[in-house]
């Protein structure tokens, strides 16, 4: 694709990158086995409609979550690849309904997700107040006539989330980390250079994180509205409408330099240092 090929001629190279063998450019339908799945990972019910690679479009991933929601103690579907340390993750993604170029349900949206781990957290063990996570997503919220982006942060199940005016078509999505900042970043197609989307600032998340793919649509039309009975009941009449094609995802190490070893890179988070500023230190 001409995006990925943009992308890829913008990206700089890395030799001895231990992230590297990590990415996937969906060129092969087997690469699916190397992601694990939420719902297989935490003994959940899985929110996945459909998943495959190859089978709808060429060198691409395509999922479709059946209705779900990544917000507070809800969750959606995610497949996912653990991560320790520093790193940056990109993904070139394009959400849109099952037969429309975008989604006609509200609350359809689909990107990158970074998370803590709960294993000891299964519907059979589960308690409350316990995810921590945070995500870049592009689809629609409300109304379902304007694509945005939404830019959500998680601690302790509770959400707060920003919503800004996307477009539809393909997009590239990136988190950066370091320590306990994280960057958001985007750019569309036959744009090489980066957008600062967001800061966010989350001393509480481990030094290994699940960092993958997410995606929900139509929560709100579930039956069941309690966390944990949404979470374990499939359901009946409720509708979905999101279809997530992902180009690739790439991974690669983050080698900035933090002022000290008890630092936490809280210089990253701080609005004094411009976006083109904080560009150029994370070499973005």
């Amino acid at each position: 694709m001409l995006g990925a090929a943009l992308a890829a001629a913008a990206q700089p190279a890395a030799s001895n990158d231990d992230l590297q063998g990590l990415s996937d450019e969906f060129g092969d339908e087997k690469s699916l086995a190397n992601w694990k799945q939420f719902h297989e990972a935490e003994g959940w019910r899985s929110m996945i409609k459909s998943i495959d690679v190859n089978k709808t479009t060429a060198g691409s991933l395509t999922l479709e979550p059946s209705v779900a929601g990544w917000f507070e103690e809800y969750q959606g579907a995610y497949i996912f690849k653990e991560v320790t340390g520093n790193f940056f993750v990109s993904a070139r993604v394009k959400t849109r309904g099952r037969e429309t170029e975008m989604p006609t349900m509200l609350w359809s949206l689909a990107g990158l997700m970074v998370r803590a781990p709960r294993p000891d957290s299964t519907k059979d063990k589960w308690q409350p107040r316990g995810e921590n996570w945070l995500f870049f997503t592009t689809g629609v919220a409300d109304p379902v006539t304007q694509p945005v982006f939404e830019s959500k942060t998680t601690g302790n199940s509770k959400s707060n989330l920003k919503l800004r005016a996307a477009r539809t078509g393909w997009v590239e999505l990136g988190i950066a980390r370091v320590r306990s900042a994280f960057i958001l970043v985007y750019r569309f197609d036959g744009e090489t250079k980066w957008t600062v989307h967001e800061r966010f600032h989350r001393r509480d998340l481990p030094r290994t994180l699940q960092v993958g793919i997410n995606a929900y649509s139509g929560g709100y039309t579930h039956e069941e509205q309690d966390p944990f009975k949404f979470n374990t009941m499939q359901s009946k009449n409720g509708k979905a409408d999101l279809v997530l094609n992902v180009d690739y995802v790439r991974f690669r190490r983050l080698n900035y330099e933090v002022a000290s070893p008890r630092s936490d890179a809280s210089e990253l988070t701080d609005y004094s240092l411009t976006n083109d500023e904080l560009l150029k230190k994370l070499g973005l």
